[in-house]
């Protein structure tokens, strides 16, 4: 009888390693669901900051849009509209007050997290995506970057990132809807603010570079897909061109986003600039160093690690562009960093990837590495409210916004606007000289001239005098019932070429056609102190800065 023969192979055979079966999504969205409500947190504690000066230029305009008035009719500004209509949305949901909207742009940045945490899960790993999310959430309230407020730059941002998670659906699955919604909301995100042009050149070039990689030569594809993304960028600017076009005031629209902004975007110097840079960026390096460190170890993970070609030219091309994003003009605005943060926070997410996968390789422990990324989130999100506890944690936002702003009026233009909304009626006009536009928001009364800044009328810039003009005949033909005017430098910011005829001309105006009723006293330091009425006669202001209330006189 035979006998089977064994061989040597069979006899010493090793058994196959066991397969460490990853961790399901689940406990991932719980990690970061936690870690994202400890940033919703500290944001809710800012909600009744009063506005500053470009909320409430969004929150005119939004009031106007829900009283049927399309924007540039009776309020200018070089921005482009779609920021206003997002104010208008929130506030139509939430209310006509600054708490109103920073509920709203609460919500928003927890909108934004969720589809970053998404978006680089798919391209990435969920590690990184926690982080990047994560970490984009705790910077974007930074005290340095003035994060508190619903800025249009952090609107850009959320669009943006919807376009990335359907960047990261294409790549997974290439579609047509994908590809033009990807390019539909990296072209929302250009309508937010108008620097968002640098995420439509980054993105499309990496939309094109990865088609180019995934078609693998099918070039009729390529085209498709490419042309759809292209033609999702442009429609929300048409559409908005042609609501302008339809309401009859395409002309003042494209004066404002285009004639004037080209004039304004030429903007500093660079040595003017890299001052700016210097300034306003040390704080924000300061506040979050601990990030910007890991920032800086992800590009050398990126580019040493194992990964995919794909995830290495995403990474550097994102980052460049993100960053580009903040150069217009050399401005170096500090909250115009906010539209680099999500490069910032994705190379911070690739070196805590790095470590997890080094983590999971050793102790085949995947519950490991994603306790590892949740505590250094949570230990991140600590270290950094800790070090300023009186900025995340306050207990009086409106004392906070008078520290941060100082003399700027936004804390008394409440007390200002309550003044003229109790002594005049709801179709009554005020002029307001000065670039102060909460006191008509806050008042609910329209502003008699559509410039709501006077910035425009001071800068060297060829529109200067018409403009100057333009509003001393809006203000003379609607006769406002109050007059305001800031004698503060920061509500103006004259150049030493500035045209001086606004001044010349308010001087004369308002001594033959307005009484004194008011004045807000601002000091350097402490509370404003107010004159009115009789007192307003007989007082004058103890300080350099303060505020004008003027009233009508009657039969003028």
């Amino acid at each position: 009888m035979k006998t089977k023969k064994t061989t040597k192979a069979q006899s010493h055979s090793v058994a196959e390693p066991a397969v460490v079966k990853p961790l399901s999504s689940t406990p991932y969205w719980v990690a970061f669901g936690i870690l994202a409500l400890f940033v919703t947190y500290y944001r809710s504690k800012l909600l009744g900051m009063p506005f500053e000066r470009d909320e409430a230029e969004y929150a005119y305009f939004g009031k106007l849009i829900l009283d049927g008035i399309v924007p540039y009719k009776e309020a200018y500004n070089m921005k482009l509209p779609g920021i206003y209509y997002m104010y208008a949305f929130i506030m139509a949901i939430f209310g006509k007050t600054f708490y109103g909207v920073h509920l709203g742009a609460l919500i928003m940045n927890l909108g934004t997290m969720t589809a970053l945490y998404y978006a680089v899960s798919k391209l990435f790993s969920r590690d990184a995506g926690i982080i990047t999310a994560v970490f984009f959430g705790i910077m974007s309230l930074g005290y340095g970057l003035l994060g508190f407020a619903a800025h249009a730059t952090q609107f850009a941002v959320f669009f943006m990132v919807i376009g990335l998670v359907f960047f990261a659906k294409h790549d997974e699955h290439s579609s047509m809807l994908n590809a033009f919604m990807t390019g539909f909301f990296i072209g929302l995100s250009f309508l937010m603010k108008q620097q968002a042009v640098y995420y439509i050149l980054g993105i499309g070039l990496l939309f094109l570079v990865f088609q180019y990689l995934n078609q693998k030569g099918n070039w009729g594809n390529i085209a498709k897909y490419v042309g759809l993304f292209s033609v999702g960028v442009f429609v929300p600017y048409i559409l908005v061109c042609l609501v302008m076009m339809a309401s009859g005031i395409f002309d003042k629209f494209w004066f404002w986003t285009v004639q004037y902004a080209s004039q304004y975007a030429t903007g500093l110097s660079w040595d003017s600039g890299k001052e700016l840079l210097s300034m306003t960026f040390k704080p924000i390096w300061t506040e979050y160093k601990a990030i910007f460190i890991m920032s800086i170890m992800g590009l050398v993970a990126l580019i040493a690690g194992k990964y995919t070609l794909k995830q290495k030219i995403f990474g550097v091309v994102f980052y460049i562009f993100a960053f580009l994003a903040t150069t217009p003009g050399f401005f170096f605005r500090q909250h115009y960093f906010i539209v680099y943060l999500p490069a910032v926070a994705l190379w911070a997410g690739i070196f805590v990837d790095f470590i997890g996968n080094f983590i999971s390789k050793a102790t085949s422990m995947p519950v490991l590495r994603l306790a590892l990324t949740f505590l250094i989130g949570f230990a991140t999100i600590f270290s950094i409210t800790s070090a300023n506890k009186g900025y995340y944690s306050t207990k009086n936002p409106v004392q906070l916004c008078k520290n941060i702003y100082s003399v700027n009026p936004f804390v008394e233009s409440v007390e200002i606007a309550k003044y003229i909304k109790e002594n005049s009626k709801p179709e009554d006009k005020i002029a307001i000289l000065g670039s102060e536009p909460q006191i008509a928001f806050y008042a609910d009364r329209k502003s008699a001239s559509g410039h709501i800044y006077t910035y425009g009328l001071m800068e060297e810039q060829p529109y200067n005098l018409r403009m100057q003009e333009e509003m001393i005949s809006e203000i003379e033909q609607a006769k406002p019932l109050y007059m305001v005017y800031a004698n503060i430098a920061m509500s103006w910011l004259p150049k030493p070429n500035s045209p001086k005829k606004i001044f010349e001309w308010y001087n004369t105006y308002s001594a033959a056609n307005y009484d004194l009723v008011g004045i807000c006293d601002l000091p350097t330091n402490g509370p404003a102190v107010y004159y009115w009425g009789a007192d307003a006669l007989t007082k004058r202001p103890a300080n350099e800065n303060y505020v004008f209330i003027l009233k009508r006189k009657p039969n003028k």
